[in-house]
């Protein structure tokens, strides 16, 4: 035993000496013997050297099944009133160039100006002007007595907090067209037949600024008057109060209320009302869509007392770039002096007003994109519509039109098809074509309305600084009726072609073209009212 061991026994026999003394209070005699002869050992350990043996494999084929999922996020379009920047950062700004100035003129006596003031980048605020004109003194024919022209201004500001955005703006357009589709063996005065629209509008607009909350609310107000050169004028206050809650990311309830208040004076006296409560529930799970809900709408006219028109639409997406969709829906749409006019601005004093009821509209279609930047939709509707407007020529006065309407419910069947394309910085555009099929109960036909419509828009830029616009539209299959005569007139196909261009010289100074009716056709969208022929625009354009 070498002394390393001796001093450890010794140590531990002390230890517990003391132990027994401390427990104890005194040391009992004992004898210890130490023999340096003992030694220890131990039996040689057992080894195996035989392998694990290996598990046994499996050979079972298991087959991987994978899961895609597509998740479509619907944004609502973006259609700005005015040219606006919001940032917010710490890095210096650049200086905005959205302000401009065009001025031009073209054959005919076409002066043209258009300018857009707006204020420079503010964390809290903003406010724009924006002023076009364009005018013919000349027309197609009888020269002065066929001129047309537009004025419009307006001016806008919009303020930003943590809670709200708060946008107002007032508004003021002045058109003026004539009255030329007399017979022109006739010596009118070009004040005679003139007819001028003016309106003036104020609208105030209140939205949610916080968009990370799970709801959203607008409130938005405007009061629009409306008068021509006789007696016509029209008030009208509109209403628009809605938002929306979400639920979880699968569900979420939407709600709007439109409400117009109007007041028409003619040759006589008309307050009209309408209300549309539009109620929904969206729920979107694994590509697939389903909205539902009802439009609550009615009016004191025509479709007098409040109805309920369910709406039902679905639509599926079966791959990233692949979808289907189908769906069922009721509206009152508010038709008024305004809007009547605008599609028709050579309409006669007085004219029959009614809202248009679709009892029923079902649609299905199918958008499919073939590759990045190539879209092709197609679809069909089946509509069934009280009080649609159609057009013809008065019976007292062939030069005017009046507003007829169908004695009972009028089918309208519509096909469609589209193709969009775009290849950033080279070239963008679109096609539309449209196939229209009416079912009449009592007219004879839909005047003035077109079986065929067809609209190509194309953009391409073939060099730096160089842009070149192609417009190309198709109107086929009208049929006019002479109230008057009680003739009835096989209009000609329009085609319409027109093509653009605008070169930036600098960043600052810019040059435009504009060619409208390459084909010189005058043709007559209404009856008695031929269009202009070849017709050419060229300006300059100020950016500042």
């Amino acid at each position: 035993m070498n002394k390393f061991t001796l001093l450890s026994v010794f140590t531990l026999i002390l230890f517990a000496s003391t132990s027994m003394y401390a427990q104890q209070g005194q040391l009992e005699e004992a004898e210890i013997v130490i023999r340096k002869d003992r030694r220890i050992t131990l039996p040689p350990a057992t080894r195996n050297f035989e392998k694990i043996p290996q598990l046994p494999v499996s050979t079972t084929n298991t087959k991987q099944q994978y899961s895609f999922q597509t998740f479509p996020y619907k944004l609502s379009p973006l259609t700005p009133a005015f040219r606006t920047v919001n940032y917010q950062g710490n890095q210096r700004l650049t200086d905005l160039t959205s302000n401009f100035l065009k001025v031009g003129y073209g054959n005919y006596g076409t002066p043209y100006l258009e300018g857009y003031v707006g204020s420079k980048r503010h964390e809290s605020y903003l406010f724009n002007l924006y002023v076009r004109h364009l005018s013919s003194k000349k027309g197609p024919v009888f020269d002065e007595n066929s001129g047309e022209g537009r004025t419009e201004a307006a001016i806008g500001a919009k303020y930003f907090s943590n809670v709200n955005k708060v946008s107002g703006s007032m508004n003021y357009t002045s058109q003026k067209v004539h009255f030329y589709g007399y017979d022109p063996v006739l010596d009118i005065d070009a004040g005679d037949i003139e007819q001028k629209f003016t309106r003036f509008s104020t609208n105030v607009l209140i939205e949610n600024a916080n968009k990370e909350q799970n709801f959203d609310y607008h409130f938005k107000t405007d009061w629009v008057f409306f008068k021509d050169s006789f007696e016509a004028r029209e008030n009208k206050f509109n209403f628009d109060v809605g938002g929306f809650y979400i639920v979880d990311e699968d569900l979420r309830f939407n709600i709007d209320l439109l409400a117009t208040l109007s007041k028409r004076q003619d040759t006589q006296e008309d307050n009209r009302s309408y209300l549309n409560f539009k109620p929904r529930v969206i729920y979107r799970t694994n590509g697939f869509t389903f909205n539902a809900g009802f439009n609550f709408a009615g009016d004191n006219g025509a479709n007098k007392g409040m109805g309920i028109y369910p709406v039902v639409k679905a639509d599926y997406a079966l791959s990233s770039g692949f979808r289907i969709y189908a769906g069922y829906e009721g509206d009152i749409e508010f038709n008024s002096v305004e809007s009547s006019v605008n599609e028709n601005p050579f309409l006669e004093a007085d004219f029959d007003l009614r809202n248009t009821e679709k009892a029923s509209d079902i649609s299905a279609g199918l958008d499919f994109q073939l590759f990045e930047g190539f879209n092709i939709s197609s679809g069909v509707s089946y509509a069934s519509l009280n009080n649609i407007q159609f057009f013809t020529n008065s019976i007292t006065d062939s030069t005017r039109f009046e507003i007829l309407y169908d004695g009972g419910k009028t089918d309208r069947l519509d096909v469609f098809g589209a193709v969009n394309f775009e290849k950033t910085g080279k070239v963008r555009g679109s096609l539309r074509f449209d196939f229209f099929n009416y079912s009449m109960a009592t007219l004879a036909e839909a005047w003035h309305k077109p079986n065929f419509k067809a609209a190509f828009n194309s953009t391409v830029f073939p060099m730096p600084k160089l842009a070149i616009t192609t417009d190309l539209y198709y109107l086929g299959g009208l049929k006019a009726l002479n109230g008057e005569t009680t003739e009835v007139f096989d209009l000609d196909d329009i085609i319409d072609l027109n093509l653009g261009g605008r070169y930036e010289v600098n960043d600052r100074i810019g040059v435009f073209l504009q060619l409208n009716n390459l084909f010189g056709k005058e043709y007559e969208r209404y009856l008695n009212y031929p269009s202009r022929g070849i017709q050419f625009l060229g300006g300059l354009s100020v950016t500042f």
